[in-house]
């Protein structure tokens, strides 16, 4: 058995106080604050990709024509889409947003867009407007709708091709970024106006930049963001940029790509981004090994254990987790996802106070123990079957002490200043623990 002492006691909260040259209105203000105390989210990638089944980035990586590959619109129709189930699932996992893809890499809008060439859902044989349908289903459950949408583009003609779109060959290409804009900002003002996000999460900045030595990089491409940030928020939404660089003043939300915020240890994508304290904070990842949007033959996924650990290892550092499913062709999620997801609501269902509304905690910020604190109440979690006891340095006095799932109350030892927390567990269980501590 391992123990782990702390020298010292220090709580983080969620300070929303902003950059002095960029002033926050109210509305965006609460709407951040809001956002921060979700904590757990779901992702969905999906789009014309699905009915290849090889991942979201197949057009390009599997080097297909592009002309050709559009032409699945024409076969595209999920049968078995239902908005209210994935809502559903998403509500049961104990999740409290959806981020969806709009409109990926690819170029296809996943609803019934008037401002682009036609390559959208509304010329498929499905028609159904699948964005429409999941914000309805989403103001039903009481769950918020996010859109991601990409930046870069691998099917318009006025697209200024970076490092990633030139790979993708696209006859009559001729980049025209004015052009370009003017598309992007009249996809924003219908998603904003007809479904109410609550954010508009962008990607692909990074094809359009020249690395540095020292884990920088110049942008080659000015996308002007100051505009863009200043129409999105004149409709009273946020934004968030996933960038991999340091946050932008207007940029609402931090952003960290398979990288627990501050540590640039998982995907690596993280190395230039300092954390923030002035801004809610989330990170992304995979269910599914390795990829975003369905893959057919990849049949490794993420347990529930290790979705929750995810979580509340997140949480520990005052970050949201946003956690991806990619469902297949047909509109179904795989059915191991579903089943994750299954598991993660039932933890949430007894230990979810320890999550929502929380502020990280500086006691074992770790992979075995971590620990999230609300008002007066502290919560320990013990992630790590054998790591079963912590002491560490407290100011104030303990009035009780209790697992949160069953509330049963535990003994805490305290001895110069010094507590020490020891927990049981069952020989089976592989989920986080979590223990709650009140002080006077």
């Amino acid at each position: 058995m391992k123990k782990l002492f702390l020298a010292g006691l220090a709580f983080l909260g969620t300070l929303l106080t902003f950059a002095a040259e960029y002033k926050v209105e109210d509305w965006n203000f609460e709407a951040r604050k809001k956002f921060a105390e979700q904590r757990f989210g779901v992702y969905f990638h999906w789009g014309l990709y699905a009915n290849y089944a090889q991942g979201e980035w197949y057009l390009k990586d599997g080097k297909v024509n592009e002309e050709a590959y559009s032409r699945m619109m024409y076969g595209f129709y999920p049968s078995k889409f239902n908005a209210r189930e994935w809502v559903k699932v998403v509500k049961n996992a104990g999740a409290k947003y959806i981020t969806i893809t709009s409109r990926h890499h690819d170029g296809f809008s996943l609803w019934p867009t008037k401002v682009d060439d036609g390559y959208n859902i509304a010329n498929t044989p499905f028609k159904r407007d699948i964005l429409g349908e999941i914000a309805e289903a989403c103001r039903e459950e009481g769950i918020q709708l996010n859109f991601y949408y990409s930046l870069m583009d691998w099917h318009r003609k006025d697209y200024p091709a970076g490092y990633h779109a030139m790979q993708v060959e696209v006859p009559g290409r001729k980049g025209d970024y004015a052009s370009y804009k003017k598309f992007m900002l009249a996809q924003i003002a219908e998603l904003i106006e007809n479904y109410k996000p609550g954010n508009i999460w962008f990607d692909g900045e990074w094809e359009h930049v020249k690395h540095e030595e020292d884990g920088t990089w110049t942008r080659k491409l000015d996308w002007e963001f100051d505009s863009i940030y200043d129409f999105i928020h004149s409709k009273k939404t946020l934004v968030a940029n996933n960038n991999h660089q340091p946050i932008r003043p207007k940029e609402d939300i931090q952003l960290f790509e398979r990288d627990l915020p501050g540590e640039a240890a998982g995907a690596i994508f993280s190395a230039n981004q300092p954390m923030v304290n002035d801004r809610p904070i989330e990170q992304c990842d995979v269910i599914q090994h390795g990829v975003w949007g369905y893959k057919i033959a990849e049949n490794r996924f993420r347990t529930a254990d290790d979705v929750v650990a995810l979580i509340v290892r997140a949480a520990a550092k005052n970050s949201n987790l946003l956690m991806n499913i990619g469902p297949d062709g047909s509109g179904q999620l795989p059915k191991k996802a579903v089943e994750v997801m299954e598991g993660v609501g039932k933890w949430f269902a007894k230990n979810g106070e320890s999550v929502y509304g929380t502020s990280g905690c500086t006691i074992a910020l770790g992979k075995d123990i971590v620990s999230t604190r609300k008002g007066r109440d502290l919560y320990l979690h013990f992630l790590k079957p054998g790591v079963d006891e912590i002491s560490f340095k407290i100011d104030g006095e303990i009035k009780g002490a209790k697992y949160l799932a069953c509330g049963k109350e535990l003994p805490v030892k305290v001895k110069d200043g010094v507590a020490t927390v020891k927990i049981s567990r069952p020989k089976d269980c592989v989920f986080d623990i979590v223990v709650k501590l009140s002080f006077k």
